[in-house]
């Protein structure tokens, strides 16, 4: 029995420190003292006490001499990084803070997003509806974990359908890969994991009523539907995803509706009626809020009326041989704008055939309007007033020089005794610029921007991270060869002879 126990006593010691090791690692890994733990605890715990039992001299050796010292200076230095590690690790969990490395921030939601998120009063409640192998899922807990990040107010709850069907079955028809957005009794369905469509539901079950955005029709203006070039299609889509009910208005037959948010006069090509221009007048009056984009050489019959706002369509198109597009001197750029609840970080803009904006002595006496012109051309930039010329120069006298303005907006008090009714109008010397042809990032910025400024639904004023950009590196035959020698000769061989020296040293 002495023999087995000096032959296979140490066994036990190996046992005890390996099962301790499990037990340990799998509580630490679970959070769960489960039955599988506690035996693996408890086993280890017996196999240690036999070991102690059987080799109490070798324990006892272990335990006083010179190797434990220097292993005890070993163990306390291992016990302190643990300690700085888990106290880490505990500050983390309880200080949650994320940082987005990325150039341009594409794991951030967009200043759109979480201004919607600050705003919110009330909690909406998310739940994913998604099998565990279901390929969404992944992309809509990575999405869903940054709003739950930016908003208290935001919770969120996985169901498998399959494990849970009458989870499912509380809703009609049951939900199956799909994102549930609830506030109170408004639910909507997201099935792409897209920022915009989860942005979109929240909007939808958080606002009373969507504001209803009216284009009007009868004088050839863009269409809002269609896939053609000058068709509107794109950008009407894009309203009506910020929960914007989009209509058409015909102002001969049916004046401004009274649940016009904003009314859109879109390029048109002929001239209003008189009975079309005092409706709009009528509406602008009583704190309506309009767009108007006109493009050159047409006519409309508006600018009498904008002129009671101190604003009026120039003419001429506008020329700007230095902020161009691709040399097109007649499609001006913009990348600096004034400031404004618009225009803040907006990237460049471009508009295709423009004419200038002005601001003129109108017929306000009070002064209390103000415009504001928010893009402008460059100073070598003039408006060339012979439109049907192949060639244009500036030609002083006639032409009118820059800087011109693209972009402005008009704020004003409304008719009435209600200071907070006002006026608000955005002027555009531009309408091919929104099309879908010509819808850019910046376009669309400056077009949607403008919508909600009119609506009085500043909250959903920005734009979003840029889609990511392709990076590539193209070197010359002498780069190459200089960076293969650096990386697999010189780097490798300066190590091994590093490591050579100190070993002939050591000798």
């Amino acid at each position: 029995m002495r023999r087995f126990i000096e032959k296979y006593g140490s066994i036990f010691g190996y046992l005890a420190l390996a099962v301790l090791l499990v037990g340990g690692s799998r509580y630490l890994i679970t959070r769960n003292m489960d039955a599988w733990n506690e035996v693996l605890l408890i086993g280890g715990a017996v196999l240690l006490a036999l070991f102690v039992a059987l080799r109490p001299q070798q324990v006892k050796e272990a335990l006083s001499g010179r190797k434990v010292r220097y292993g005890t200076n070993t163990a306390l230095i291992t016990l302190a990084f643990l300690a700085i590690v888990v106290g880490v690790n505990y500050l983390a969990g309880r200080y949650y803070y994320r940082y987005d490395a990325t150039e341009q921030k594409r794991y951030t939601l967009s200043e759109q997003t979480k201004q919607v998120l600050d705003s919110l009063e009330q909690d909406i409640e998310m739940t994913g509806f998604f099998t565990p192998n279901d390929p969404q899922r992944a992309g809509f807990e990575q999405l869903i974990d940054q709003y739950t990040y930016q908003s208290d107010n935001i919770f969120y709850t996985w169901v498998d359908p399959d494990r849970e069907p009458t989870r499912a079955m509380q809703y009609d028809p049951p939900p199956s890969s799909a994102l549930i957005v609830e506030s109170g009794d408004r639910i909507q369905r997201v099935f792409n994991a897209e920022e915009q469509d989860i942005t979109s539901a929240i909007l939808s079950v958080t606002r009373a009523e969507n504001k209803v955005i009216y284009f009007t029709t009868g004088h050839q203006e863009h269409a809002i539907q269609g896939s053609a070039a000058g068709s509107y299609s794109q950008i009407v889509s894009v309203l009506r995803d910020q929960n914007y009910d989009v209509e058409t208005i015909t102002l001969a037959t049916a004046g401004v509706p009274e649940d016009a948010a904003v009314v859109i006069i879109a390029g048109p090509q002929t001239e209003f009626l008189e009975e079309e221009i005092e409706a709009l007048r009528a509406y602008l009056q009583q704190g309506g809020k309009a767009m108007v984009m006109v493009d050159p050489d047409v006519e409309t019959g508006l600018n009498d009326t904008l002129a009671e706002w101190d604003v009026a369509f120039g003419s001429g198109l506008v020329i700007d041989p230095v902020n161009t597009i691709m040399g097109q001197i007649a499609a001006p750029a913009v990348s600096n704008y004034t400031y404004s609840q618009i225009t803040e970080n907006l990237p460049m803009s471009f508009y295709p055939v423009a004419r200038p904006v002005e601001e003129i002595e109108g017929e306000d006496v009070t002064g209390s309007v103000t415009v504001q012109a928010l893009a402008e051309t460059s100073a070598e930039s003039w408006a060339e007033q012979d439109t049907q010329a192949s060639e244009v120069e500036f030609d002083e006298g006639v032409d009118q020089p820059g800087p011109l303005t693209l972009l402005a907006t008009v704020d004003a008090p409304a008719e009435g005794d209600d200071p907070d009714v006002r006026t608000r109008m955005v002027l555009v010397g531009d309408s091919d610029f929104v099309s879908n042809e010509y819808l850019v990032q910046g376009n669309a910025g400056v077009f949607l921007n403008s919508v909600n400024w009119l609506a009085e639904e500043e909250d959903l004023i920005a734009i979003g991270p840029e889609p990511p950009e392709q990076r590539q590196i193209f070197l010359s035959a002498i780069q190459t060869s200089t960076l293969f020698f650096i990386s697999v000769i010189l780097i490798p061989v300066t190590l091994l002879g590093a490591g050579f020296v100190v070993w002939l040293r050591r000798r």
